[in-house]
């Protein structure tokens, strides 16, 4: 039988796309809603970056500063975003991670507690007082397996190894998304009520980076070309990363918990230079500060042979060696770096994309039918985030954006099974699977990533601006040409899956590119060398859109309390269920 030639036809209520926590919780808001989705993800089954998850999360459940509460977590996290996330759903965020976290733990998240029986809660990058919950060591495996449990619990259907091409529609309503299972070479077309993007961001789009290597923006490029509207996209969350040794490099070594352990960062010069960038905190500055410092100062010359600065936590390796970060120093042990005794190479790299697909309070973009949650969605977080928000925004609007696709959805009427234009896409698809000659694809992306870190990474100007989108045309053009090579036919198809990326990953770097250009001023997460300052006519965001084929910015006011989207009819409730041991 030829590639492509059976096409797997799927027909449900709502389809999540995207297996990690935000697309679990919105499972969950989908089964709390009385609808049963088919969730489908591009790698095995539970996926995502949440499993690299480290420290924690935060909520302000007051139990190690019983005076904390949740408007004081909105208060801090509305400082820290530069002034620019969106008010109401910061709101929301910041009272709901509570619930999500009784919920959770009742599922078996086993987040650790103190000889009272309340959780216990650390110190965290921007907050008041210390918020972050935690398991003791890492908390991606944990949160990954009571998650999926519950999936198999409530028998919602996965399918794996699916990377989707793009979005269906009628008219301006999406009726679900087109692509292939990459490792058998057969299309899948699934047409649904509501649709929801949980694809997180676009790490792959740097070389250096601490995610899966399939997390390559999907869902952003999606969107875009379906009609979307995007918000934020030139805010990146930097991490600081391993920059050697090489085995290791970019491999997350949780750096927060030895800085808020008071370690020092130095440049190859043996200076504490994060005084120079907030003499008030230092070190402990804001983490967009932070990663801005580090990368300037390897900008400048004053890094490492590596590319890094050194981070040194010799001082507090008793503090350190216990948790989470105590796995950290074993790593390094296991690579020949004593953390007791010589300080670590770090670098900045991507670890959370913080603009994304527009959204409001449940999850609704400006399509009919179309919804998103977690790092796929934008606008929550502003131009720079608090330590541990990412797995709470996704906890809570993963959830949120489920109820609304479900009890929505009922109301829309079921898609024509022919509608949506896939079997053009298919057609494509089975043309290209023959074209054997032409760029190799590994090298293609490797050029992405140049562009990603020298024309729009963390120092930006607009000359490199404008000569990133120039090379862009070059490789989109290259791109559409690359050979779909392979001995046999599951590697050819693993090999169109990466040139699909690819294409997913330089709609991402136009979108960047286009927000940086656009914003001339330096605001958390973005730097401009030829505007370094913050300037107040850009407290406001700027909303990307596809116009004439050409990625178009627009500026939004910031998004205040006032004027709450209306909740879709018959909402459940977003309180814990855990009373009734977390079962929905």
């Amino acid at each position: 039988m030829s590639p492509f030639s059976e096409v797997r036809k799927i027909e449900t209520d709502v389809l999540i796309i995207g297996g990690g926590v935000a697309g679990m919780m919105a499972a969950v808001g989908c089964v709390r809603s009385g609808v049963k989705p088919i969730l489908i993800t591009k790698a095995t089954f539970p996926s995502g970056s949440s499993s690299m998850a480290r420290g924690g999360y935060t909520a302000a459940i007051g139990h190690s500063e019983p005076t904390d509460k949740p408007e004081f977590l909105y208060e801090d996290s509305i400082e820290a975003s530069y002034g620019i996330c969106n008010h109401r759903l910061m709101r929301i965020m910041s009272e709901e991670a509570i619930d999500r976290t009784v919920e959770l733990d009742a599922w078996g998240l086993g987040l650790i507690r103190m000889e009272d029986g309340k959780y216990h809660q650390k110190n965290s990058a921007s907050h008041r007082f210390p918020r972050l919950l935690h398991c003791g060591k890492l908390m991606g495996k944990p949160l990954m397996q009571s998650l999926a449990k519950k999936m198999r619990e409530w028998g919602v259907e996965t399918i794996q190894h699916a990377i989707f091409v793009d979005l269906m529609k009628e008219g301006d309503r999406v009726v679900g998304a087109w692509g292939f299972l990459y490792r058998e070479g057969v299309p899948i077309v699934v047409h649904a009520r509501s649709t929801i993007m949980a694809t997180g961001g676009a790490p792959q789009l740097h070389e250096v980076n601490d995610s899966p290597p399939y997390i390559s923006g999907d869902g952003y490029t999606m969107a875009l070309r379906a009609g979307a509207e995007l918000i934020d996209m030139e805010f990146i969350d930097y991490q600081l990363l391993a920059a050697a040794p090489l085995k290791i490099r970019g491999y997350p070594p949780h750096t927060s918990g030895f800085i808020n352990a008071g370690a020092y960062l130095y440049n190859k010069d043996g200076e504490r230079f994060m005084w120079n960038y907030d003499p008030e905190r230092g070190e402990r500055a804001t983490r967009a500060v932070v990663n801005r410092g580090v990368g300037m100062e390897i900008f400048e010359g004053r890094g490492t042979e590596n590319h890094g600065i050194y981070l040194d936590a010799r001082h507090v390796i008793e503090e350190v060696n216990d948790g989470a970060t105590a796995d950290i120093i074993r790593v390094f042990k296991t690579q020949g770096v004593d953390m007791a005794d010589s300080p670590i190479e770090v670098s900045s790299g991507p670890h959370t994309y913080l603009g994304g697909i527009r959204i409001d309070e449940w999850g609704r973009t400006n399509l009919p039918g179309f919804y998103a949650g977690g790092e796929a969605a934008g606008g929550i977080h502003g131009a720079n985030r608090t330590g541990g928000a990412a797995l709470a925004d996704s906890y809570v609007f993963g959830l949120r954006s489920g109820i609304g696709a479900s009890c929505e959805g009922a109301r829309l009427e079921k898609p024509d099974p022919g509608s949506g234009g896939w079997q053009e896409g298919i057609e494509k698809l089975r043309a290209r699977e023959s074209n054997a000659s032409g760029p190799d694809d590994k090298r293609l992306r490797l050029d992405v990533q140049r562009v990603g870190v020298e024309g729009i990474g963390q120092i930006r100007e607009e000359t490199r601006l404008k000569g990133a989108l120039a090379r862009l045309d070059e490789l989109e053009a290259e791109n559409e040409q690359a050979a779909v090579a392979g001995d046999i036919p599951r590697k050819r198809f693993d090999c169109m899956r990466r040139i699909q990326e690819t294409h997913n990953l330089i709609g991402v770097a136009r979108m960047l590119a286009e927000a940086a250009l656009a914003r001339t001023e330096s605001r958390g997460g973005h730097f401009r060398m030829d505007h370094p300052e913050i300037s107040e006519e850009w407290r406001c965001n700027i909303v990307l859109s596809l116009e004439d084929g050409q990625v178009t910015p627009r500026r939004q006011e910031v998004v205040d309390e006032d004027g709450a989207a209306p909740a879709p009819l018959e909402t459940p409730t977003t309180a814990a269920f855990a009373e009734q041991g977390g079962v929905v």
